[in-house]
């Protein structure tokens, strides 16, 4: 299962990548909205966890975002 980590808090983001890796999971990370979107329109991802508070843009405005071409559980 292919997951897209979007946290820009480096520790929680460490964090969330260790366990994930360690329940056998692969794991991509970014920190900001604008490289998610870009991520998540490029990139086949089962699943996007997204933090709501990013440095450049809303959380909420990503997933509006990215809701308008995919389905991907988010």
């Amino acid at each position: 299962m292919r997951i897209l980590l979007v946290e820009d808090d480096p520790s929680v983001a460490a964090s969330v990548i260790d366990g994930l890796v360690n329940a056998n999971l692969e794991v991509e990370h970014v920190s900001t909205g604008s490289d998610a979107i870009s991520k998540a329109l490029n990139q086949d991802f089962d699943l996007i966890l997204l933090d709501l508070g990013l440095p450049d843009m809303d959380g909420q405005d990503v997933c509006r975002t990215v809701r308008e071409t995919l389905t991907t559980p988010i």
